[in-house]
C-alpha cells in the first residue's frame, strides 16, 4: 500500500461538512484526518492559533488541542497537537465502513451500502478512497474483490472502485466473449479508468 493509500485510509470518512468549535469560533469541518483537519468559518481566525477543537462524531463529542498552520478567506488547516485515542477507534471504524459499503455495492446489496446515513453510490466515497475493484476471469466465472492497489490481474482487469457497477459488467461481457485484442482494448479501458482517477 503506498503513502497517499495509507493516508486515504487515516481519516473519517464525512458524507458533509460537521458543525463544531475551534475555541470560541463556530467551525464546519470538511475534512478530518489522523494529524490534522480542515475546517471552514465565518469569522477570521488568526494564523497560528491555538485552541480545543470540539465537534461530534457517531454520537460522540470529541476534544483534540490544534493550531491553525494555514489560511485563507473562511478556510483553515489545522493541525493536531496531541492525538487521542478516540480518534483513532472512530478512524478505524470509519475505514471499516467504508470498506463494507464497498462490498455491499459490488455485490448489489443497496441495504448495507451505507456510510453514515447516506448511501456509497451518492457520496461516490469509493473515489475518494483510491479503491479499486479487481476483476478475475476464472473457469467458475468472474470474481471480484476490493483492492488498494491497482495492479491488472492476469485475467481480467482492474477499474476504479468508482465505476458504475452496469460499466464493470460491460467490461466483463465483453473480457469473456472477445479474442485477444478485445481483451487487450478492454484492459486499456480499465487502465484509464485506474489512471484517471489517480
Amino acid at each position: 500500500m503506498t503513502e497517499d493509500e495509507k493516508r486515504a485510509f487515516q481519516r473519517l470518512h464525512l458524507t458533509r461538512p460537521v458543525d463544531g468549535w475551534f475555541g470560541d469560533f463556530a467551525i464546519q469541518l470538511t475534512n478530518v484526518s489522523a494529524v490534522g483537519a480542515a475546517i471552514e468559518h465565518e469569522e477570521e481566525i488568526p494564523a497560528g492559533a491555538r485552541a480545543l477543537l470540539r465537534f461530534f462524531w457517531r454520537g460522540e463529542e470529541l476534544e483534540l488541542l490544534a493550531e491553525i498552520v494555514r489560511t485563507a478567506p473562511n478556510r483553515s488547516g489545522l493541525r493536531f497537537l496531541e492525538g487521542t485515542e478516540e480518534l483513532r477507534k472512530h478512524i478505524a471504524a470509519s475505514a471499516t465502513e467504508v470498506l463494507r459499503a464497498q462490498e455491499a455495492n459490488l455485490s448489489g446489496d443497496r441495504d448495507r451500502n451505507v456510510v453514515g446515513e447516506e448511501t456509497l453510490t451518492s457520496i461516490s466515497q469509493a473515489v475518494q478512497l483510491g479503491a479499486y475493484v479487481v476483476c478475475t476471469l476464472t473457469p467458475t466465472g468472474w470474481k471480484r474483490r476490493l483492492s488498494t492497489i491497482p495492479d491488472q490481474p492476469p485475467e481480467g482487469f482492474t477499474v476504479a472502485a468508482g465505476e458504475e457497477p452496469e460499466q464493470i459488467e460491460l467490461l466483463c461481457r465483453t473480457y469473456e466473449s472477445g479474442d485477444t485484442e478485445s481483451r487487450r482494448l478492454t484492459r486499456l479501458l480499465a487502465e484509464l479508468s485506474v489512471a484517471n482517477k489517480q
